[in-house]
């Protein structure tokens, strides 16, 4: 049996394009553990101290909400607008990396049982103490309590933080 060049050209080829995946596949296992094992000197410590780490660039920020932590009140230090209640919100802020942004009371949004957002009101206890622009050193911890006004048949589902990029959407604390 006599293979013409050509397709010995193409088994070349074939055998050629086979190790290149294999190189590749290897490479793409092994230099991660690689860089781990280096980042750690080979340390079990080391290794759990950067997975810390990482969980921390996610979770820059704790925010909790006590259980008991949400009251709907038709008057705070003034009665709310027509058609519209007041929810009082519990919260304990905790920052656990650095940030390189400040908390503005923009980062909050309540979300409502019809998937409607609205800002916290500047008059919420929360801002009175802390300021409306923390800096979001690591370690601290801030408490209080946040103000937000919707209309009388919602109630709220959910209270969302993250980091406030301004926009051209409107201003009357609505998306």
């Amino acid at each position: 049996m006599v293979i013409r060049a050509s397709e010995r050209k193409k088994q070349l080829n074939k055998r050629l394009r086979m190790l290149n995946r294999v190189v590749l596949g290897g490479v793409t296992l092994f230099v991660p553990i690689y860089i781990g094992v280096s980042l750690t000197g080979g340390s079990a410590d080391k290794l759990e101290n950067l997975t810390n780490l990482f969980a921390n660039i996610n979770n820059q920020v704790a925010l909790t909400v006590p259980v008991d932590g949400v009251r709907y009140m038709h008057f705070f230090h003034g009665p709310p607008d027509e058609g519209h209640k007041f929810v009082l919100v519990d919260v304990r802020l905790q920052v656990n990396l650095q940030l390189a942004w400040v908390i503005v009371p923009k980062c909050f949004q309540l979300v409502d049982d019809g998937g409607r957002r609205y800002y916290p009101l500047s008059r919420s206890p929360f801002f009175i103490a802390h300021t409306d622009q923390l800096k979001g050193t690591k370690g601290e911890v801030y408490e209080g309590q946040l103000l937000f006004e919707i209309p009388s048949e919602r109630k709220h589902e959910s209270l969302l933080f993250d980091r406030y990029y301004e926009t051209k959407e409107d201003d009357n604390g609505h998306d």
